[in-house]
């Protein structure tokens, strides 16, 4: 998102007559802590995650407009489940007022304690409220909780689900919920997942409700060493703070958060499922460099995601959300290899959606695969999404005459990737992909943009 522009407002406790107020959310009567007008003036959708704690109905959506002549009114309203399937959607007119507007559905929806939800407006020419690091923690409010990271937003020429955090943020939107008589005295508790999670199914890409630590998993402060030296080490259902090193032989991390970056040096392995990765404003990769598995694992923050030599498989993951340091010169990647083989990304959700620095700091590629100090080869591209974002391209091929062993990109297949077209219209700044081989060993076949028609190589 972009850095918030000077023009403040403190939010008073005035509400928006749009509708009237028939039920409780997190913010309903909490006047809104230096809400910032937002410059962005990029079509967009904004939203909160949340989860409720006891039975009850969403009534509608509330949504902050600040008092000032720049602040624009959203188009519409959305509650979605956390596959991304809206459940609710209301028109919102252009209003001059400001404060909390609230819009009602047509029908209540139930909503089932312990369930992830998402409420969201969809904002055509930007201009909304925002706090940043407002989530840092979780929030519990009326029945509600929000979990840290709970604001979340995506670029769309249209309404769509958001699923991309940046900093923490808080957009400002908020769930009508009328929690059910009976279920008002005695909460009902979140479910326990299974210990082994359903991976996504074809075609549920990975987002905020299939990759990360599990929901009802109780995370516990990890004590141990962040260098692992013992082989066959399992570190499970953790809080792990800082940067952890493996140098050990398979190593298994899962149902866990990382607030920090995971290393593993070439006489280690890793294999990480359901799992957080939080690379917060590192200039390094969240997730690097050899030998690694990553399943069901989100990878946010960081200037690059994941980076890679050699031996890496990246499947039913979410890679979003990268750092781009303000006034740097920055260049950020989703997955990045500088030269390397034997590298998997199957089915994952890839993106590369920090913004432009102004100081030459842009995201490269959602995946970026570069002949710099080795040649590309032995990759499989297969079954993702790429979302649209700034980033110059969606994917860097590896193939590029100019790199000193870009001429050597062999046995590489990009198959059956889905390309979002985004406001562009093109996924990237400058195109889809670029640099990509093609003859011999190398195979680009079944590759479509998001409205189902043939993506040729270039």
């Amino acid at each position: 998102m972009s850095n918030p522009s000077a023009a403040t407002a403190r939010a008073g406790p005035a509400r928006a007559a749009a509708a009237p107020v028939t039920a409780g959310g997190l913010f309903d009567e909490s006047p809104v802590p230096q809400a910032t007008l937002d410059s962005d003036t990029t079509s967009v959708e904004l939203g909160m995650r949340f989860s409720p704690s006891v039975a009850g109905t969403a009534r509608g959506a509330q949504i902050y407009k600040l008092a000032t002549s720049a602040s624009r009114t959203p188009s519409s309203a959305t509650l979605w489940n956390g596959r991304g399937e809206a459940l609710a959607r209301v028109s919102i007119p252009t209003t001059t007022q400001t404060g909390w507007i609230q819009a009602n559905f047509s029908t209540p929806v139930s909503l089932t304690p312990g369930k992830y939800y998402t409420i969201s407006y969809y904002a055509p020419r930007g201009r909304y409220a925002a706090t940043q690091q407002f989530f840092r923690t979780p929030i519990s409010r009326n029945g509600l909780t929000a979990p840290s990271g709970a604001g979340v937003y995506t670029y769309a020429g249209n309404t769509a689900f958001p699923t991309n955090t940046y900093l923490s943020s808080n957009y400002w939107v908020d769930v009508v919920f009328r929690a059910s008589s009976t279920s008002a005295a005695t909460p009902t508790p979140a479910p326990t997942p299974t210990s082994d999670p359903t991976p996504p199914s074809e075609g549920a890409y990975p987002n905020l409700g299939n990759t990360g630590v599990p929901e009802g998993v109780t995370l516990t402060s990890y004590e141990g060493p962040m260098t692992i030296n013992q082989a066959d080490t399992v570190i499970d259902a953790k809080e792990i703070e800082g940067r952890l090193v493996i140098k050990a032989p398979r190593v298994v991390v899962t149902r866990s958060r990382v607030k920090g970056s995971v290393y593993v040096q070439r006489s280690g392995s890793l294999t990480m499922s359901d799992s957080t990765v939080r690379g917060g404003t590192s200039q390094d990769s969240a997730v690097s460099q050899s030998g690694f598995t990553l399943r069901r694992v989100e990878v946010v923050g960081a200037r690059a995601s994941v980076g890679c030599d050699n031996d890496c498989k990246v499947i039913d993951s979410w890679l979003h959300g990268q750092y781009m340091r303000p006034g740097s010169d920055w260049h950020g990647d989703g997955f990045l290899s500088n030269g390397g083989s034997n590298m998997v990304l199957r089915h994952n959700t890839l993106a590369c959606d920090s913004k432009p620095t102004g100081n030459g700091g842009a995201c490269s590629a959602a995946l970026a695969l570069y002949g710099d100090f080795a040649p590309i080869k032995d990759v499989t591209v297969e079954n993702n999404q790429f979302v649209s974002s700034p980033a110059g391209y969606c994917m860097y091929g590896g193939y590029d005459p100019n790199k000193p062993y870009g001429k050597r990109a062999e046995n590489i297949t990009v198959r059956g990737n889905v390309f979002a077209r985004g406001s562009s219209g093109k996924c990237g700044v400058y195109g889809a992909v670029t640099a990509v081989a093609t003859g011999g060993t190398n195979v680009f076949s079944g590759n479509t943009w998001d409205d189902g028609k043939a993506l040729r190589a270039p």
